[in-house]
């Protein structure tokens, strides 16, 4: 009877055990969201990796992002009801940092930024704003 009992609390037992413990390592992963900072240096570091921006751009460019990042932040919790007026602040800083990333990024750095930019935004090829590329777009070429 007691071997029974014994079966019966660990067969009871080991399940919730098994999931305590897989539930332990899932909430280490969820950690709490990366501070303005970071994510400035992350998206910097994207920046310096893929348009080899030099040192004295990466740290312009780090500024901006901070600077945005900041103000996004303080518009989102300015206008966290009125979702009009957000887009509205949202728009006016998207502008400004693109704005000021092109005074800082050569005309090279600046047009493979915002093809970047474009193709992960899922704009269509024959709309980016790739001059070039349009020109040679086969929408664009006439058939006789």
């Amino acid at each position: 009877m007691k071997k029974i009992v014994v079966a019966i609390a660990l067969a009871v037992t080991a399940p919730a055990a098994f999931a305590l413990g897989q539930a332990a390592p899932s909430s280490k992963t969820t950690q709490a969201q990366p501070s303005l900072e970071q994510r400035a240096e992350a998206i910097t570091a994207g920046f310096t990796k893929n348009l080899r921006l030099t040192p004295q751009q990466t740290q312009k460019v780090y500024a901006i992002n901070l600077t945005s990042l900041q103000h996004a932040e303080k518009a989102r919790e300015k206008y966290k009801n009125n979702p009009k007026k957000l887009v509205s602040q949202m728009d006016m800083i998207s502008q400004t940092r693109l704005s000021q990333l092109k005074d800082v990024l050569t005309p090279q750095q600046f047009q493979q930024y915002q093809q970047r930019r474009e193709e992960k935004m899922g704009v269509p090829r024959e709309a980016q704003s790739n001059p070039a590329a349009r020109q040679q777009s086969p929408l664009n070429q006439e058939s006789y």
